[in-house]
């Protein structure tokens, strides 16, 4: 998970790294060094950079990326020499990703405070907060928040810790921002401190009122939501699709069908086929087309949207016999293919550490939702490519901490050949990786990765496994 927020928060630096050093291969000076046979020539050219710019080390950083004694060398002399610098904050950035434990972590973190008293470290700070609200501590991300001394950047830092937890456990995101409310209000007018990011307060403050109604919409508090909903609604600009169909929903409640009912049907015909959704619909239709039929216009909306699934689908479906594989249940029993002879099953692989299958859960439990009482589908959620001591204990706690349902299986790494035996059956390149295969034994559907909605992305597993059960 480190390198999820990791990505988000490297953003800031990276962004003004990259607008003056371009890719690395056009970086006229790294070609330079690369193409330099004359050792001599090399040696002067690589002094004149040793005492040059910022963006001369970084250059030297480039180069030397396999050789880490001398990247090692220069990276030093850049956090001397120039530790204001972008370059050299995204260095100390990195050096976190080296470290395991989140004491050590705070020692790092501590150590770099006392080496650069008069540099500003709120972004080493607000990751080291990130960790944490991983971690879900509000106690120690808050520690390290309140040490950032940028009030705007803080704000920002705290959005982002709030959707780190949120992703973990909204309900808890929500008592965490709910404990910052009062102190975000006291910096929605404050001006921007001068400084390299120069954040917004005000901008800050609603991507927080934003979060904030989203959160509080989840928990189904919805008077409280619609204030900070219409709040963040009316004062962004470029308002996220998760916000619009929100504020429409919430409008629904106050019987404002005319503005809400177009963007609630839009979102109906898009997949999102939750029973709130499908009532308010309803109610809007009826109130506005009196004496015409609310139920055949929602069913038109999803016979829609399943027709086009099935058809993007349909050249998808393949005919191949699936291997035979092995992998662990819960209770250490061992099952096989042979197992679930006359069922549809479904297989995820995954892994703690994957982005894109931590991004694909969402939409995975609502497609094994709608399979909750069907004896013959059967969905396998099969844990690889991990080298962990304990995986059982590491899946179990990761499901159960995101709230995820999710029937669990093993697939260790052999601790001699690394290799995942159920992965490596499947040929598997890349996870998550999902097969749908039919009650014969054989391979009707195989995907890889994961975007788009998480309503379009459970209905295609859904219609994939009606399809393959015919």
């Amino acid at each position: 998970m480190k390198k999820i927020f990791f990505t988000v928060l490297m953003l800031s630096c990276l962004s003004a790294v990259a607008q003056r050093s371009g890719k690395n291969d056009t970086n006229s000076k790294l070609a330079s060094l690369k193409h330099t046979k004359n050792k001599a020539v090399l040696n002067q050219r690589i002094k004149a950079l040793e005492n040059g710019s910022d963006q001369d080390l970084w250059t030297l950083i480039q180069y030397y990326d396999k050789n880490e004694v001398k990247k090692n060398a220069v990276t030093r002399m850049l956090l001397q020499k120039y530790p204001q610098s972008k370059n050299a904050q995204m260095m100390r950035i990195t050096s976190f990703l080296k470290i395991k434990g989140m004491e050590d972590i705070e020692t790092h973190l501590q150590n770099m405070i006392k080496d650069y008293p008069n540099v500003n470290l709120d972004l080493e700070k607000s990751f080291v907060a990130n960790m944490y609200a991983n971690e879900m501590n509000p106690a120690k991300t808050l520690q390290y928040l309140n040490s950032i001394d940028d009030p705007g950047f803080r704000l920002k830092a705290l959005v982002m810790a709030t959707e780190e937890m949120a992703a973990i456990n909204p309900a808890k995101a929500l008592d965490f921002a709910s404990g910052e409310l009062e102190n975000v209000k006291k910096v929605k007018d404050m001006t921007a401190l001068n400084g390299s990011r120069k954040i917004d307060p005000k901008s800050a403050y609603d991507d927080f009122i934003n979060l904030y109604g989203k959160l509080l919409f989840k928990a189904g508090k919805n008077e409280e939501a619609f204030r900070y909903t219409a709040e963040a609604y009316h004062n962004i600009k470029e308002k996220d699709e998760e916000l619009i169909e929100n504020y429409a929903f919430l409008s629904s409640l106050n019987g404002d069908y005319v503005q809400s009912l177009p963007i609630l049907a839009k979102a109906v015909a898009a997949g999102k086929f939750e029973q709130k959704y499908i009532d308010q619909v309803k109610k809007g239709y009826t109130r506005l087309n009196p004496g015409k039929d609310a139920e055949v216009y929602v069913q038109g909306l999803k016979n829609t949207f399943i027709k086009k699934i099935r058809t993007n689908i349909s050249s998808m479906m393949v005919h191949e016999a699936a291997p035979d594989f092995t992998v662990t249940d819960v209770n250490g029993k061992k099952v096989s293919l042979a197992d679930f002879k006359g069922k549809t099953i479904v297989l995820d692989f995954w892994a703690t550490w994957c982005g894109p299958c931590v991004a694909s859960f969402p939409a995975m439990q609502m497609a094994a939702n709608r399979y909750i009482n069907d004896p013959e589908v059967k969905f396998l959620f099969i844990y690889t490519w991990n080298n962990v001591p304990d995986l059982l204990n590491d899946g179990k706690k990761f499901l159960a901490s995101r709230n995820y349902t999710f029937d669990l299986y093993l697939d260790p790494r052999n601790p001699d050949t690394k290799q995942s035996a159920a992965a490596d059956a499947f040929k598997i390149d890349g996870i998550p990786a999902k097969f749908i295969i039919d009650g014969k034994g054989m391979i009707r559907f195989k995907v890889s990765g994961f975007e788009g909605k998480a309503e379009a992305a459970a209905e295609e597993v859904v219609q994939m496994i009606e399809m393959a059960r015919k």
